[in-house]
This record gives structure tokens, C-alpha cells and sequence, in this order.
């Protein structure tokens, strides 16, 4: 284990104070600008059919309600747009999608019309009055049958539902089957969930056609990525496109980017010379926001009689709803590259096949293909030691990668970075007494009526930061860092923050690399205006990449104020200190000057220094006692850890009572340990839920089952356990400051540290298998079957 990075004391959230005291700005609360009327409410018509060809619309009597402004059908508007692009993968097939329906809706919550009103309660009221006429249309949700020859096509320029075909082969799978003592089979299914943030999707734009200037304040991941595609679509150039994030209540990764409302109410801004504000309610969140997961996944795995993993042939199936965004085909590619875990696997075979089916599009959640990959590799783990007779931990040793082996590269092609698999394994089973709870069990089993208690892990590994090469002169994250006159110091990133805790963290990595307080960095971050970039908050990426170019900038300025104070002071750079925002000679204590002082020289008489080039990101000139930097890692970073989970369950009830977790993970040198805590117990929360409660449900029809959260099961605090976490500090050789990622890892190690812990308990009773969620229901009818031999 490294040794941790030196911090300030600045532990606490500096930008906590906001949502404790109810003083946060979400776009709902933004005001008007200065001089321009108040904005108009957009209100969406949506299909209430899962598949069904749109014959008319009449608007006319909601066009006529006083107050309504203006109302579109969707065709009216997109025509000639550009249709929305997606991150190819092989053989996939893109078919045509604009940000409103046309001709055709696809699923139940598809946007077909929208209504302007002076408020949102005439916006509503004026979506009674949209009469539509629709022909019904064959509805298709089920992954399998809609790969059948005769299902019902979302699509009719294509000769199937198949949207790709993504097959990866590493390493000799025959001769390891061959070659293998035993062989064991599993189906596996990763429901559908849905993000769920607090505060929904929501954007106000507001349009100057007088100066050409469009400013847009949304709740976002990527504001740079916001402006661009507004660009695109709008046909605006991006220098005059201005967008701010508000406050953000969570994202989770489904606010990457815009699927279509927030293009449709950005387009009417500029059309009708007004602001727009589209404010998403609840049952649209849950109809029409991208939803995560949904894979079904057959698994095949060798294993010799030792409890070596020698293969695995993986053949799956990835929802990917009525059509593709930006990353929904991504995500099922990411989950086969990431099969082997932190095990030595000789071979594996993975076959994807994306499905389009009659609900809405998947897209990145908290995890995003990680989570998927860990629940096979660990479902795997446990039941080749449930076949062996052997202790879960024991085969999980007995397969890992050893420390001294990285960098490693896996049989699917990735390149680990560096880990120590086996030292978070221990940790866990020390923190949590396993052998305590072992021979808890053992009493529990010998005594009747008892509740059924089991132990699962789960030891995974997290892709974090970057994978793709940069386009050439364009960074991937950016930063400038500014010394000014009083002594403090400007930070400006790209970065868009949503909860994580970046002000915190930017400002003692800047804090720490200039040794002074905190308190006098002042943070900047949220939008496309500042001199800075980045690609967006996701992936667990933005303090160990953006992190890296903030740094880099501070490290830069902090250079040229120590060759400007060895002019002044007369001394070679070599020989200066700074301490405290005082440049000295080391051994004249005497002769020292200010950072602020050295920032209103450099103010008044520019020519001092060395001028920057411009910033490549805005061809702004970079002037006075300033930096900019970008970073763009070699490699992606890959934390990792192992999850302990302690149930107990009620035979009579099947409630499931986890009695302990315990999380070790292995995020890299740590910058800050509460903001890391902070990350685990969010990411642990989302991903027990997913365990335990929450679950994406259709009908054959393609109706929303869970349309509301009287439907959709999100746990409230009392539902969440205690945890006990702790870290391994593995640093990465890609960053200069050995951090990796840590957002994710709850939703990655949760799932199958649960579902392995109640397999366990259920092992008496011969049970061998249970689909997530585990409710109680589900759980106490295996129970029965079990007893009763049905």
C-alpha cells in the first residue's frame, strides 16, 4: 500500500452549505435575465402506445386556449434536422431518430407534440386538448422474441430488431473447455433501472436575435458537450453559445447528453425570440428518461477441480430500446472487454447481440457496463466454489492476478494499470471476522427455526478516466489557474459539477501545490465560457484527469512566479521557497515577495513574463500571472476492490436482512478520504437497491408497469445498512498523482455481494439461482418450492 497524499484538513464539502440550507439554484429557480420577459413553459405530448403509427394530430383547440403562445407537432419541427448520433460499435445499425417523433411512435412516453404557454399549469391543461389519431401497431419488449424471424419490426428499413452484433474472442476457448475438469452454466439477467435523480431533466434557454447569442442554464454532465450539440443542431456557431449549469440534483450519468426535449425547447427559444424553460415532471422522468442495465446474459465457465477459472463463453443480450443515443450501444461492447475481472483467465468468448425493443433507449448509469461484467465474473466465482465444495475466498486467491504482474493485459485486449487484488481481499475478511460469521452460520444451520444466514463477495474491477485517443489538437480536459493581486488564487475548469464534491477537491489540489489555505482558492467550474474544457463528469474521470490539468496549471504558474521573483530578488529560481503565498530566498529569510505582489506586476508591465500561446479551446489570450493546461492520460486507470456482504433471512417472510457490509476498494492514491466515503456510500446505496428493490417493468403491450415511484421502488435511509468501508492506495502509473476513479465501485461490487450472500443462505435448501431484485415475495416462494420439492 502507497503511502496517501497529504492533505490540507480541508475535509468537509465546501459547497455542502447550499443544499443543507435550501439556498441551491436548480434551472427551475433561475430568474430572468436582465431585460427580458419571463420565459415560456414547454409542456411534450406523449404517446401513450408502445408502438403505433401517428395518422393526425390537431392542435387547433389547444392553440386556441388563452395563454398558449404556440403548439408543434413533432414533424413540423424536426424536418430537415439532423438526426441524433451514437458511439459506433461493429456492425451496428443506426436507423434515423430526431428529438420528436415523426411518423411513427415507438414506445409509451415517445414526444410527439409540444405546447408553449405562459405557464406550465395552461401548458398542461393544453395538452388535453392535442387530439391525435394513432394505428395501434404489434408491440415487442422481450429481449428474445424480438430476435425472432416473424416479431414485430421497430423498424421497417431494417430486416430485423438486431441493432449490432458484437463478438470478442481471447485466447484458445475450445482448448479451455477441452481441457477443464468441470463445466457450469448460468442465466443471468441485469434488470432495467431507472437513475432516478432527485431533480429531473431541465433547461431554460434564452435567445438574443438581435446579438446572435444563445444562453442556456441546464442541469447537465457536460456543459461543453451541451454547447456543442445546441451547434449542431441549431446551426449556431459555438462562440456564441453560452451554457451554464444551475445547481444539479444527481445525474448518474443519464445527463451526458440530450435526447431531444432539451434540443426541441432550445430551437423554439431561437424561433420565437422568447425564453423556453422545459422543466421534465416525474412520470416523464421514469417514461422517457434513458433507463440503465437490462442485459440477459448465458454464461458458460470452465474450471479445473482446483478451482482454477480457466474460460468463459458469454452469450448476451443488451436491451437497447426504440433507439440508439449517444452511448447506449457502448455500454453492452464495454461489459464483454471487462470479463475477466482480476482473474487470470485463459480464454473467453463473448457474444452481444443489441436488441431494439418498444421502451425507452438505454444509456450510461452509474456504472455503465461495469457493473453488468462484475455481476457475471462473481456470479461465476461463488458457484464454482458452491460446485468445488471450497471457500469463495479461496478460489477468488486462487484465480487473481498477482500484484507484480501490471501493467496486465487481459485475454479481451484491456491493459490493467495496476491493482492488489489479494491485499483488499484480506482486508475485507479481516474487518468483517469472516471466520466469526462462518462459524455463526454453521450454528445457525444446526439450529432449527433459525433465520437462514449467508456471506457473499464480490471482487472487481472499476474502468476509470479515459480510454479513447483525443482528436488531434483538441484536449479532453482543460484548466486555468490564475495568481491575482490580493494573493489569491482563480481556478477555472471545465469540469460540470453534479454532487461529487469538485470545488472541494480542485481547490486543495491547487491549495496543496502553492502551500496555502484552501480558503483562498476561489473555484470556477459549470461553464462553456471559461477559459478551460472538459468532455463531461462521467466514468469516475474528472479528479483524476481534470484533477491532472488543474496541476499541471498550478504547477506552470507556480513556475513562472518563481523565475519572476529570482528577478526580482536577485536568486536563481533554484534557490527560492514558497510558503504560505511568499516567494523566499532559502537562507535570507529577509528577502521574500508576495504572490499577490508578483500578480500586479505582472498586471501593470505584461512584458515580465513569457505570454502563453492563446487557449486552444477559445482562442482567448492567456495574460497576467496565469496557466493553462489540458491532460490527456495515456491509458485508462482501473480501481478495483472486494465487497463482503453478512445476510440474514426470514424462512417464514423471505426478508432479506443484510447485518453487514463491509467495502474495501482501491481507488488509487486518495486526494480527499470524506469525498471518497462520500462516493462509496452513494454508489452502495444505488447498487444494494439495485440488489434489493428497484426494477424497470413493462407489459407485453409495452405499458410502464413502474410509472411512478408509488411503483418504483427506491429505498428511503432506513433501508440502506451501515457499512464499513477502508482502502488500498494503488497508485496508477498514468497519472502523475496515482489517483483512479472511485464513483462506482457500490454499483459494481453491491449487486453480486448481495445476490451471492442470499444464494448462500439458500444453499441448504438446494437453491441455486434468483434474478435481481430480491424481494421478499420472490424469495419466500423459492423458499417453499424448495421445502415442498416443487
Amino acid at each position: 500500500m502507497s503511502e496517501r497524499i497529504h492533505t490540507t484538513g480541508l475535509e468537509r464539502h465546501t459547497e455542502d452549505y447550499k443544499p443543507i440550507t435550501g439556498r441551491s439554484r436548480y434551472v427551475d429557480d433561475q430568474p430572468a435575465r436582465p431585460g427580458r420577459p419571463a420565459p415560456l413553459h414547454m409542456a411534450v405530448a406523449r404517446s401513450p402506445y408502445a408502438h403505433a403509427e401517428i395518422i393526425h394530430i390537431d392542435l387547433d383547440a389547444a392553440r386556441a386556449l388563452p395563454g398558449v403562445i404556440a403548439a408543434f407537432e413533432g414533424a413540423t419541427l424536426v424536418q430537415g434536422m439532423r438526426t441524433l448520433e451514437a458511439i459506433p460499435v461493429p456492425g451496428m445499425r443506426t436507423p434515423e431518430r430526431r428529438p420528436l417523433a415523426v411518423g411513427r411512435a415507438r414506445y409509451v412516453g415517445d414526444p410527439i407534440a409540444v405546447v408553449l404557454a405562459e405557464s406550465l399549469a395552461i401548458a398542461e391543461d393544453a395538452l388535453d386538448l392535442i387530439d391525435i389519431d394513432y394505428n395501434p401497431l404489434p408491440v415487442v419488449t422481450d429481449l428474445e422474441a424480438a430476435l425472432a424471424p416473424d416479431a414485430p419490426r421497430l423498424y421497417e428499413n431494417l430486416d430485423s430488431n438486431l441493432a449490432f452484433f458484437h463478438q470478442i474472442r481471447g485466447g484458445d476457448i475450445d482448448a479451455a473447455f477441452a481441457q477443464a475438469d468441470r463445466t457450469i452454466s448460468l442465466h443471468l439477467i441485469n434488470q432495467r433501472l431507472a437513475p432516478s435523480s432527485l431533480e429531473t431533466r431541465a433547461c431554460l434557454f434564452d435567445f438574443e436575435s438581435g446579438s446572435g447569442e444563445l444562453f442556456a442554464w441546464v442541469s447537465s454532465q457536460a456543459v461543453f458537450r451541451a454547447r456543442d450539440t445546441l451547434a449542431a443542431f441549431l446551426g449556431i456557431e459555438r462562440k456564441h453559445i453560452h451554457v451554464s449549469n444551475a445547481d444539479v440534483g444527481g445525474a448518474f450519468g443519464a445527463k451526458s447528453n440530450f435526447i431531444g426535449e432539451e434540443i426541441i425547447a432550445a430551437l423554439l427559444a431561437v424561433q420565437l425570440g422568447r425564453p423556453v424553460k422545459w422543466i421534465e415532471q416525474r412520470n416523464e422522468n421514469l417514461q422517457a428518461q434513458s433507463q440503465g442495465r437490462g442485459q440477459i446474459n448465458d454464461v458458460e465457465a470452465a474450471f479445473q477441480d482446483d478451482g482454477t477459472l480457466l474460460g468463459l463463453r458469454v452469450h448476451s443480450l443488451a436491451d437497447m430500446g426504440a433507439f440508439l443515443t449517444f452511448a447506449t450501444a457502448m455500454i453492452p461492447a464495454r461489459t464483454s472487454s471487462m470479463l475477466c475481472g482480476p482473474y487470470q483467465v485463459q480464454a473467453v468468448e463473448s457474444q452481444m447481440r443489441g436488441v431494439f425493443t418498444n421502451k425507452v433507449t438505454t444509456a450510461p448509469y452509474r456504472g455503465a457496463g461495469r457493473p453488468e461484467a462484475a455481476y457475471i465474473v462473481e456470479r461465476v466465482m461463488d458457484r464454482i466454489a458452491h460446485e468445488l465444495g471450497l471457500d469463495p475466498a479461496a478460489v477468488r486467491r486462487k484465480n487473481f492476478i498477482a500484484p507484480h504482474a501490471f501493467p496486465h493485459k487481459t485475454v479481451t485486449g484491456i491493459v490493467y494499470d495496476s491493482g492488489n487484488y489479494q491485499a483488499a481481499l484480506e482486508r475485507a475478511i479481516e474487518l468483517a471476522d469472516y471466520t466469526g460469521w462462518r462459524a455463526k452460520q454453521r450454528q445457525q444451520r444446526a439450529t432449527p427455526d433459525a433465520p437462514l444466514l449467508g456471506i457473499g463477495f464480490a471482487s472487481f474491477i472499476e474502468l476509470s478516466g479515459d480510454t479513447a485517443t483525443p482528436a488531434q489538437g483538441v484536449p479532453r480536459e482543460a484548466a486555468t489557474v490564475r495568481i491575482r493581486r490580493d494573493g489569491s488564487v482563480l481556478l477555472q475548469s471545465g469540469a460540470s459539477h453534479n454532487g461529487q464534491g469538485h470545488f472541494t477537491a480542485f481547490a486543495q489540489i491547487v491549495a496543496e501545490a502553492l502551500d496555502m489555505s484552501a480558503t483562498n482558492v476561489e473555484v470556477r467550474m459549470n461553464n462553456s465560457d471559461l477559459p478551460a474544457y472538459s468532455i463531461g463528469t462521467y466514468g469516475s474521470r474528472i479528479t483524476q484527469v481534470a484533477g491532472t490539468a488543474i496541476l499541471l496549471a498550478t504547477e506552470a504558474v507556480k513556475e513562472k512566479a518563481l523565475h519572476l521573483a529570482a528577478e526580482v530578488l536577485e536568486a536563481a529560481p533554484a534557490d527560492l521557497g514558497l510558503k504560505r503565498g511568499t516567494i523566499f530566498v532559502r537562507g535570507t529569510p529577509t528577502r521574500t515577495i508576495s504572490l499577490g505582489e508578483l500578480a500586479r506586476m505582472v498586471e501593470e508591465q505584461p512584458e515580465r513574463i513569457e505570454r502563453e500561446a492563446a487557449n486552444p479551446a477559445n482562442g482567448a489570450p492567456i495574460e497576467g500571472l496565469a496557466a493553462w493546461r489540458d491532460f490527456s492520460p495515456p491509458g485508462a486507470t482501473y480501481s478495483s476492490g472486494t465487497h463482503l456482504a453478512v445476510v440474514e433471512i426470514d424462512p417464514d417472510t423471505g426478508e432479506i436482512q443484510i447485518v453487514q457490509y463491509v467495502a474495501v476498494d482501491d481507488c488509487g492514491r486518495i486526494l480527499n478520504h470524506a469525498l471518497v466515503e462520500a462516493q462509496t456510500h452513494g454508489s452502495l446505496a444505488q447498487g444494494i437497491s439495485q440488489a434489493l428493490y428497484e426494477e424497470v417493468v413493462y407489459d407485453q403491450q409495452g405499458q410502464l408497469l413502474s410509472g411512478s415511484l408509488m411503483d418504483y421502488a427506491l429505498p428511503n435511509a432506513s433501508m440502506i445498512p451501515n457499512f464499513i468501508t477502508d482502502f488500498i492506495e494503488t497508485p496508477s502509473p498514468f497519472i502523475p498523482a496515482g489517483m483512479k476513479g472511485a464513483g462506482e465501485a457500490g454499483c459494481i461490487g453491491g449487486p453480486p455481494a448481495i445476490v451471492n450472500a442470499v444464494l448462500d443462505a439458500l444453499t441448504p435448501l438446494g437453491i441455486t439461482a434468483i434474478d435481481m431484485p430480491l424481494k421478499a415475495e420472490k424469495v419466500w416462494m423459492l423458499i417453499q418450492s424448495a421445502k415442498h420439492g416443487k
